[in-house]
């Protein structure tokens, strides 16, 4: 077979390509330049530096609550206004329960605890009602006695914390 005239200069181009690249040397890296480390001197102190201290006072740090006393039934308004029906009814249940068992904490009032944990008595239970409504009217505004004798009965006496938190919260939604 015969070769035709357009094959040789394609045969030619790829020749001198190749011994392009052949003939070139490869470049030697660039040497790498080691940080040259200088002594720093340490300064010198003054002597004729004064340290200032006269105007200068400790404060020192009071960690002091500054809000009403917590379970009182101030505390428990602020928390209803505010909308923190949660800690409201936490700081309710403990004020409740507190003339019957007076070690009890806010560590031991739960969410999940039974109601009947903390309405024990007669007078606990007349705390809660209190406490309650004095919240609820600090948030909503003033309360008649069959509007809040309504809402009494509509808690749930054999729920937990939270079922009495999320029908508190239905009613300051207004439903």
């Amino acid at each position: 077979m015969v070769m035709g005239f357009n094959g040789y200069p394609l045969m030619g181009l790829v020749v001198a390509l190749t011994l392009a690249g052949c003939s070139q040397k490869p470049q030697p890296a660039p040497a790498r330049v080691a940080p040259v480390a200088t002594a720093v001197a340490p300064a010198a102190p003054r002597t004729d530096g004064k340290v200032q201290t006269q105007g200068v006072e400790r404060i020192q740090f009071q960690e002091e609550y500054l809000g009403p006393q917590p379970g009182s039934i101030a505390s428990v308004q602020a928390l209803f206004a505010r909308g923190y029906v949660d800690s409201a009814l936490r700081e309710t249940m403990l004020a409740a329960v507190h003339t019957d068992y007076p070690l009890l904490g806010m560590r031991d009032v739960h969410l999940i605890d039974p109601v009947r944990k903390f309405l024990t008595s007669e007078h606990a239970t007349t705390t809660a009602h209190d406490y309650i409504r004095s919240g609820l009217e600090a948030r909503l505004g003033p309360l008649g006695d069959a509007r809040y004798r309504q809402i009494w009965q509509s808690l749930p006496q054999n729920g937990e914390v939270r079922h009495w938190s999320a029908r508190l919260k239905q009613v300051m939604a207004g439903r």
